[in-house]
Order: structure tokens, then sequence, then C-alpha cells
């Protein structure tokens, strides 16, 4: 019985890679804090282009050259909003260290997979609650005041929706952050794919592929439901499904409809008032799982470049 089990332990063991010979860690540069701390030209000079983008396209105050700049940038610091979220901020995340941690196992994975993909710079910033990442070509930036928790009482006081603010908290951060680098990589033609069943896969394998570079993320944290609203889905996967079938809604057109059934919100629509929003999207991975488990001679790279998403359905012979 003993040998039995440890050829069982061995064998789950054997379906994740081996990351440890991989060399590679992250250093996050804290511009939270250096904006607080340093002049706009080492500032620049320390950030380069990537504060040209925070500065014009986030905090839309302009370029640091621009004669107004250092008056507006003052007015950015100094702002009341912006110095809640800062002092919560520097309370919360004193260090980074666990997160340096997490995100540099979830790269190795990254580089396992996708070893010709490129590896971003990671900043961490204060947008005044408005943006929780910035991507340039070289930089996946995290706005940290994004990430204080899921009863942060100002998110109360700026009217955030709760189906939202609930995933506000410090240790969503990695999987909402690995699922924006993959969401980035790989992006939907949605003029050659554009019903419903080609969105919910390709959100399928976002969520498939980010759980793969997280092995150890639970299923509540991969994707932004409740451990109650994972048990819905598991528990109403069939009964979700019969109704997309019914309605005729798989290969529906309709954007309105699919971006209903796809994007944020309090609950599915066509679904109860018990799931949660995005619903379709877990189909979308459970329908990935089920080709990928067929087809092991699959790489996670051949199924991301992959597009061609009324093949995947077919050849998937999906029936929860």
């Amino acid at each position: 019985m003993l040998i039995v089990l440890l050829c069982l332990l061995v064998s789950c063991k054997s379906k994740r890679p081996d990351v440890s010979n991989i060399d590679l860690s992250v250093e996050i540069q804290r511009l939270d804090r250096d904006i607080f701390d340093m002049s706009a030209d080492s500032l620049h000079n320390k950030y380069g282009v990537f504060f040209d983008y925070y500065t014009e396209g986030v905090l839309a105050i302009g370029n640091y050259k621009d004669s107004s700049f250092r008056e507006y940038l003052e007015m950015f610091k100094t702002d009341s909003i912006v110095q809640k979220a800062h002092a919560d901020v520097n309370k919360q995340y004193p260090d980074l260290k666990r997160l340096t941690e997490k995100l540099s196992t979830a790269f190795k994975y990254y580089r396992y997979y996708f070893p010709d993909k490129h590896i971003p710079k990671v900043y961490t910033y204060i947008s005044g609650y408005n943006q929780s990442f910035i991507l340039t070509d070289s930089v996946l930036a995290i706005g940290l005041d994004k990430y204080l928790g899921a009863d942060y009482e100002f998110y109360n006081r700026l009217q955030f929706h709760k189906y939202l603010s609930r995933n506000m908290y410090p240790e969503k951060i990695v999987a909402d952050y690995i699922e924006t680098l993959i969401g980035n990589e790989w992006i939907l033609n949605s003029r050659k794919n554009n019903d419903l069943i080609s969105k919910m896969l390709f959100e399928g394998k976002i969520l498939y592929a980010t759980k793969m570079i997280l092995p150890d993320e639970p299923d509540s944290r991969i994707f932004g439901f409740t451990d109650d609203q994972v048990r819905w889905c598991k528990n109403n996967e069939k009964t979700m499904w019969i109704t997309l079938i019914e309605n005729k809604l798989l290969f529906s057109t309709d954007h309105f409809k699919i971006r209903k059934l796809t994007d944020f919100a309090p609950h599915t629509s066509e679904f109860t008032a018990e799931s949660p929003g995005k619903a379709c999207n877990w189909i979308g991975y459970r329908i990935i799982a089920k080709y990928m488990k067929d087809n092991p001679q699959i790489s996670l790279q051949e199924l991301m470049d992959n597009d061609d998403y009324r093949k995947i359905f077919d050849q998937a012979k999906y029936k929860p």
C-alpha cells in the first residue's frame, strides 16, 4: 500500500515541470516610493520611457521636460487621495519580499513554457486608485493602491463595486499579473473569431495557462471567484451548458451579449444571481482542460498559438 501511495505521489509531481535549474529572479523597482523621494530628473533617469508613460498616460500631467511639469507633479503628490494611497500602501507593503519570491517562481514557469517570450521588468506605482497595471513593451507595472484589501474602507468611499473590490487584495496580485501578461501576448482576433464560443475558449486558454504557470494558486485566485462561487460553477456546470445551447448563444455574434456573458459583472447574464461574473469563461477553461487532457502531445505553446477555436471546440468533445 505504501509503495502504491508513493507511486501516486511521484506520478502527481511528475506532471509539474522542474524549474529549479532556471536561473531567473525578479527585482521590483518601487516607483510608488521613489516618486515622493526623488527629483523629476532623477526619476526619469531611473525609469526612462516608463516614467514618461506613467506621467503622460496615467497621471495626465505631461512630460517631465514641460515647464509646468514639476508644478503638476507636486500637485499630484500633495493631493489628499494620493496621500491616503501612499500612506496605506506603505503600511500594507513595507517590503515586497513575498511578492518578489512568488513572481520569480512564476516567471520560471513562464520561461519553461514559453522560452522565447520576453520577461518584463517589474515596477510598482500609485495611480490614485485608478489603474491596476501599466503595460509597455518592456515593463508590466503594478498599481499597489488597487490591492489594499477587499474590505479596504476607501474602496467603498470611492464607490467601487463589491464584485470588483473583493478581488483587490494582496494575494491576488500574482494571478492578475500573470493573466495580464498572457492576455497581452495572445490577443483575440475578433474579426476572425467573433462568436461567443471563440471568446469563451480564448479566455479559457488564458485561465488554463495562468493555472499552469501558478500551480500552487487556489482556483478562487485564478478565476477571481469566491470559494462558494467555485463550488457553484462545479455544481451547475451542466445546467449552464444546457442554458447556452437551448438559448442558441454559443455561436452568437452579438457583441453586446458576448460582453454580458464574459466581462466583469455581479453575476453572469442568462444564469442565476448566484453565478459569478465571467462564469462562461470558466466553462471555456473547462473545455480547454478537456482538450488538453485528451491531447497530451500538444504543448502549452502550441495551445496558445492555436486560434482555430471551432476546431478546438469540436476536438474537445466537451460533455459536462
